[in-house]
């Protein structure tokens, strides 16, 4: 019997995730997504009915909702996600990379090059489901492992039909350190590599920078785990960045994003390198703050690739008001079918 798939929220907008999946007479839920933004829907959760729950990685709009789930409801996620559950939250253990069963589904998981502890999440049933979650061919720091073949992909399509490289995306935050700047990152993805970048090419660019006690935390994190869920290639110069001494007045700051506003970094202008919640989209309309993006989700060509490899019979977009644009870059001829607005098109 072919699996049935209910995106609860995620389809059509860059909205919390959460999508049920009904197979073999349960129903598991990926993710448990909160608001990004005041205002933003998460009624995904009333009156949900579900035997498990499975978390892909710790960003909010994947986690943020799990404070309105039953506490006997078992979730499962790996041990880095745990730490960010509410707490006392009971979880059962998701293997980084591996396989497990879950209400008698098979479930494998993989490093999914997005942020610390991420994985991706392939169900074994109906030919194979794959879940992205949010996922990044292009890290220097996190790997992404290749999944198993899967008929159906549920992939993270944030950035829609946006296909520049990362190295490009470098350049051009390069161009704009030329003045005071405070780029507020999430820390357990982004805060990292670019981290990892700013030690590398900040003395090229002549630049004095810091970070703040929260990103350096989480460095210190990355170093404690185990070397097969980074590239540990870059581990000398991340013990390098930790024990060099540091200005206290930097020209440019890396922090954790607290919802910076630009009155609270008077001496500094923002740059902004990920998703501009409403608010931040107008203060970088009246030319408040700047923004350029930094790649930490799949770009189009990265999607074709990805959905080569699965061998994917159907194809979900998910995280994109693009849909139909990213349906037209994924539908050469022979490609896979893309669903669109019917959130139980694919079974």
């Amino acid at each position: 019997m072919s699996p049935r798939i209910e995106v609860l929220s995620g389809l059509g907008d860059k909205a919390p995730a959460a999508i049920l999946v009904e197979a073999e007479g349960k129903r598991l839920l990926l993710d448990a997504g909160g608001a990004l933004h005041p205002g933003q829907s998460t009624a995904w959760a009333d009156g949900l009915d579900v035997d498990a729950v499975l978390i892909s990685h710790d960003h909010f709009d994947h986690i943020g909702g799990v404070g309105t789930l039953p506490d006997e409801l078992p979730l499962y996620c790996t041990a880095v996600v745990a730490a960010a559950l509410p707490g006392g939250r009971e979880w059962r253990a998701l293997p980084e990379r591996g396989q497990c069963c879950i209400e008698g589904i098979p479930v494998t998981t993989g490093q999914a090059g997005h942020s610390l502890g991420g994985v991706w999440l392939h169900l074994g049933i109906g030919g194979g489901v794959f879940y992205s979650g949010d996922a990044c061919l292009e890290s220097s720091l996190f790997p992404f492992d290749a999944p198993p073949p899967a008929r159906v992909a549920l992939l993270d399509a944030s950035y829609g039909r946006y296909d520049t490289p990362q190295a490009q995306c470098r350049a051009a935050i390069a161009q704009r350190l030329t003045e005071p700047r405070t780029l507020p990152v999430p820390l357990s993805g982004r805060a990292l590599e670019m981290a990892l970048w700013l030690e590398v090419h900040a003395e090229r660019l002549g630049i004095a920078w810091n970070l703040d006690a929260a990103c350096r935390q989480a460095l210190e994190q990355l170093l404690r785990l185990p070397g097969s869920l980074r590239r540990e290639e870059h581990d000398a110069t991340i013990r390098r960045l930790l024990d060099a001494p540091r200005v206290d007045s930097p020209e440019l700051w890396l922090v954790e994003d607290c919802d910076d506003d630009p009155q609270d970094w008077p001496d500094h202008r923002l740059l902004h390198t990920g998703y501009l919640t409403p608010r931040r989209q107008r203060q970088w309309a009246a030319g408040e703050v700047d923004w350029l993006r930094w790649n930490v989700h799949l770009r189009l060509s990265h999607l074709r690739t990805l959905v080569s490899r699965l061998g994917a019979e159907r194809v979900m977009p998910l995280f994109t008001t693009e849909v139909r644009e990213v349906n037209a870059g994924l539908t050469a001829p022979g490609s896979p079918a893309v669903a669109e607005e019917n959130s139980d098109a694919v079974g």
